[in-house]
């Protein structure tokens, strides 16, 4: 029974394999024969049904680089002829700006993007835009503003980096092992979601680095969920219908995604049936601050919530990190002006007397003015989400004069908008956190010019939040240690929803030689 079952399930594989290559071609072969206007594009040849598919496939190792190529060399927007339809990308501030703030109200995510996530998201905000976008975020923003939550979280980060995270560098540096320093973030920003998002404490950060289920689980559908983007939807939905190839990979990782939250958040939320939403973390404020405009949620409702505070904590706190420290790593003069900040910091102390030195406080980390600017420069070379996608939702036409027609989908590069020489001078290709930096003192750029946290009605409303992980973990780590990246390590972007590094980042950790203003200043406390 067992042989028979397996020859009629790869008979099924073939069949629906066969069918989605055939109703392609098919598809494809319409396509072409339909009237159109060739748009203007340079950079890649234009071919007979796929478009531009061959060149994207050949670009793919490089695919982020590839497309700042095509908007420098196309004046900053274009539109790319794909295999079943057009996409507008551009990484104008003005167009972007026409997006995300005067025009806002007619550019939303789409019925494609929400068909897409919606298997994993629900009706969450990751799906969401216009006017329930709008106000789930001023629920978050009031969660992370609480006075309740910003005591808390300055309280607990600087035990999370002294317990948690610099016991994973001790542990690595002792024992000479190599570590894999996006592997290690991931935990820390998994943990710190867990933690801060819905007060739930896990085991996932330690020496020895722990198989995690989950964190496994979330990147299996992430990914399935980026593949869904790269063809047209009835091809993925036939996927989905007959279980088969990535769409089976999906269903058992949601699975054991909404297995984890049931376990652990529902209780944590809905236990036994009591009102637990008292808390200090993002999740039960943001669900008390609902519950005040007459809104509640269902269990289903809570879930997908917290799985939604997983992606936007995790994939962008891991990848920012992980590119920080690749970038200080191979700019030691970087990395001399971090560690001069802080011991100056240190330095300033009126006593030391019973306090780890190299434990920092949060109006210490608040002050540390050229690592705020560190972090900023490594976000805008390398922002946690390159893209972001929209779709027009009536004819318009872009400040350049790009026409939009009704439900065309159009990228703005994130990460390409911080690679443009019109905007951020000849230099912009070079790891200069000065740029950033006036008298002293850090200086912020106009949000559609720096794109990291985006801009406009869809700007993070985590940002500061953001910052103080990152920077408080850069601190904690750069103050005892020395990170150095494994010699060829191969360090390319990965295809996804996030910047992660397709290959992690290897590094050996070796101990700092104890600063001399440190330890004079210790002897006097």
């Amino acid at each position: 029974m067992a042989i028979i079952a397996e020859v009629i399930g790869n008979g099924i594989t073939v069949f629906t394999l066969w069918f989605v290559g055939t109703t392609s071609i098919i598809v494809f072969c319409i396509y072409s024969l339909k009237p159109r206007v060739r748009p203007s594009f340079r950079g890649a040849p234009v071919w007979p049904l796929v478009g531009v598919l061959p060149s994207l496939l050949f670009h793919f190792g490089h695919l982020y680089d590839w497309f700042t190529h095509l908007v420098i060399i196309n004046g900053g927007t274009f539109r790319l002829p794909g295999p079943w339809k057009f996409r507008v990308f551009t990484a104008d501030p003005a167009n972007i700006e026409y997006l995300l703030k005067t025009r806002y109200h007619n550019f939303g995510k789409g019925e494609i993007f929400k068909e897409t996530f919606r298997d994993m998201f629900g009706e969450s905000i990751v799906v969401q835009d216009g006017e329930p976008f709008k106000r789930l975020n001023i629920s978050i923003g009031k969660a992370l503003a609480s006075p309740a939550f910003r005591d808390s979280a300055a309280a607990a980060l600087p035990a999370v980096m002294q317990q948690k995270l610099v016991p994973v560098f001790t542990h690595a540096c002792e024992n000479s092992t190599i570590i894999d320093l996006q592997d290690v973030f991931h935990r820390l920003a998994f943990y710190n979601v867990c933690r801060f998002g819905a007060g739930v404490e896990l085991g996932c950060l330690s020496p020895g680095l722990p198989k995690v289920p989950f964190l496994e689980a979330f990147e299996e559908a992430l990914q399935s969920l980026m593949l869904r983007l790269l063809m047209p939807p009835f091809c993925w939905k036939i996927l989905r219908f007959f279980n088969v190839l990535f769409e089976r990979r999906l269903l058992k990782a949601r699975e054991t995604i909404y297995g984890f939250v049931l376990h652990q958040v529902h209780s944590r939320w809905r236990a036994n049936g009591q009102d637990v939403t008292q808390g200090s973390d993002i999740g039960s404020a943001f669900i008390r601050f609902e519950r005040e405009s007459g809104r509640f949620y269902s269990d289903k409702g809570v879930h997908e919530l917290f799985v939604s505070l997983i992606l936007a904590g995790k994939d962008t706190i891991t990848p920012g990190l992980t590119w920080f420290f690749w970038l200080v790593a191979n700019n030691p003069r970087v990395e001399a002006q971090i560690l001069a900040e802080l011991r100056e910091i240190v330095k300033q102390r009126k006593s030391l007397h019973d306090q780890d030195p190299f434990s920092f406080s949060f109006e210490e980390v608040k002050s540390m003015a050229y690592l705020h600017a560190t972090v900023t420069e490594s976000l805008r070379l390398y922002p946690p989400i390159p893209l972001e996608l929209t779709a027009s939702l009536e004819d318009d036409v872009l400040p350049d004069g790009t026409p939009m027609k009704k439900g065309e989908q159009i990228l703005y590069s994130i990460y390409s908008s911080g690679r443009l020489g019109s905007v951020w001078g000849e230099d912009y290709l070079e790891f200069k956190p000065e740029r950033w930096m006036k008298n002293g003192r850090f200086v912020r750029e106009s949000d559609f010019k720096f794109l990291a946290f985006n801009a406009g009605a869809r700007r993070c409303t985590g940002r500061e939040f953001g910052y103080w992980q990152m920077k408080w973990a850069a601190a904690s780590i750069l103050v005892r240690y020395q990170v150095k990246i494994v010699d060829e390590h191969p360090v390319v972007p990965k295809y996804g929803l996030s910047l992660y590094m397709k290959y992690g980042l290897l590094a050996t950790i070796h101990q700092r030689e104890k600063d001399e203003v440190i330890e004079n200043e210790k002897g006097k406390g």
